[in-house]
């Protein structure tokens, strides 16, 4: 009925004698009296169409796929909650468009060929930078999952040739700041090597974040109560070139990261046992003090964006990575002024990484974009492409691990709190995020700043 009413008033619009005005408000009317005819109280609730959905995948393979058959028929007739009209299908999403279809367009277009264009670096640009909604914008494609092996495996090359240029800078500053003897001392030569990977940190987030606000800059889902742009039109909501190449970025930037993660926390070590040598893996002397909080957060931010991406969810996921990579900077800059014992600068970076967290992660995210999800994700199924079966089937995990990244960065921001009281009080730079037990000495990680 509600396709009826608003496909005749489009027909009716368009031939009669209304401005443009009033056809798109009553348009507009039209839509939003559709999304609020939405019930979803005949839908069975969440936690029932998970057991469901478990019974039929482990009921498939072994040939009982039909058990339904053998419930009361109270519990299996029309309308009821294990009736098959309940069951969880495929997303229909739209096909994307391959490099082998891409050259076959190109063909099609081209009368004077004769034949499927041969790849060149002109087709292969063209359909990598300039179309939309190619195998690149979902990160599950043969396609992207070698774009992404290939940006991972360039983007650990380029750490690996600037990583030791920025510590020498950190070597010569510490020279310069502490000290010869403070330069000589072992222990110390882990700071340097950190101090040249938040200067990778922060130049790699001071890039993305532009490159992010440059192009998300007219888009409708950050514009005021452009949130529901971010799901209608789903799951048809073209993804651009430039979208698939962001999330490509990141993507690649995270693997690494947590790839990097587990390389400086663990070390293996041999243990003779008898006859044979024995190998264990133990906690490296240079593992975060937050390791556990930071691994979670890598964890979950990898399934977000392979989830997101799958479920073509971009523009959400997008605004989760800027408000992400904008808030990272102050952080950056705040542990390289610690390192260079810059009293002033560490405070006002210090101050400027609290008010940005609290903007971004604390607000944006939670109450702009986490409340979106809850509210108005519901919207997906506006249009009569996707069932809300599958809506109250994926939507819990979703909030779930989203949720889960606003409680660890509610953590983080206690974490500042009391390296602001440090700070304040004490004149005490004390980085719990790096040592929460303290250095190899035993002691927290106090730095006098002079």
């Amino acid at each position: 009925l509600n396709a009826y009413l608003l496909d005749k008033a489009n027909r009716t619009l368009t031939t009669s004698p209304k401005t443009p005005n009033t056809f798109n408000n009553i348009r507009a009317a039209f839509q939003q009296y559709r999304m609020e005819a939405i019930d979803f109280s005949p839908y069975p609730p969440t936690p029932v169409v998970w057991a469901y959905t478990a019974v039929d995948a482990a009921c498939e393979p072994l040939g009982c796929a039909d058990w339904r058959d053998q419930l009361p028929q109270r519990w299996s007739q029309e309308g009821a909650w294990l009736s098959g009209e309940f069951r969880v299908g495929q997303i229909p999403k739209p096909a994307l468009l391959t490099y082998q279809q891409y050259l076959q367009q190109q063909h099609n277009n081209d009368s004077n060929s004769g034949q499927i264009r041969s790849i060149g670096l002109e087709s292969l640009y063209n359909y990598a930078f300039k179309t939309t909604s190619t195998s690149l914008a979902e990160l599950t494609t043969p396609t992207a999952i070698c774009a992404l092996f290939v940006l991972v495996i360039v983007l650990r090359r380029i750490k690996a040739t600037l990583l030791p240029r920025f510590s020498d800078l950190g070597r010569k500053a510490a020279l310069h700041t502490h000290g010869r003897q403070w330069l000589e001392q072992k222990n110390n030569q882990t700071r340097i090597v950190k101090f040249g990977e938040y200067v990778f940190r922060l130049l790699f987030h001071t890039a993305v974040s532009i490159a992010g606000i440059v192009y998300f800059w007219d888009k409708e889902w950050w514009t005021a109560d452009g949130t529901k742009s971010l799901w209608i039109g789903y799951p048809n909501q073209p993804v651009d070139a430039g979208m698939a190449w962001y999330y490509l970025t990141q993507s690649a930037y995270n693997v690494e990261a947590m790839i990097s993660l587990l390389e400086i926390s663990f070390v293996i070590k041999t243990a003779a046992k008898g006859k044979f040598p024995g190998f264990r893996i133990a906690w490296s002397p240079n593992v975060r003090g937050d390791f556990r909080e930071m691994f979670v957060h890598h964890v979950v931010t990898n399934l977000l964006i392979m989830g997101s991406s799958s479920f073509r969810l971009t523009r959400a996921g997008s605004m989760v990575f800027l408000v992400h990579d904008i808030s990272d900077i102050p952080v950056d800059l705040s542990k390289l002024a610690n390192f260079l014992k810059w009293k002033r600068s560490t405070g006002v970076c210090f101050f400027t990484m609290v008010v940005v967290w609290s903007i971004t992660r604390l607000t944006i995210l939670p109450f702009v974009i986490f409340k979106s999800a809850m509210t108005e994700s519901w919207m997906v199924c506006s249009n009569g492409v996707v069932d809300p079966i599958l809506y109250i089937f994926y939507k819990p995990i979703f909030v779930f691990l989203v949720g889960l990244l606003i409680v660890l960065h509610a953590a983080w921001f206690t974490m500042f709190l009391q390296m602001g009281y440090y700070l304040i009080f004490k004149g005490e730079a004390h980085d719990l995020s790096e040592h929460k037990t303290g250095e190899n000495e035993g002691a927290a990680t106090k730095q006098k700043i002079n």
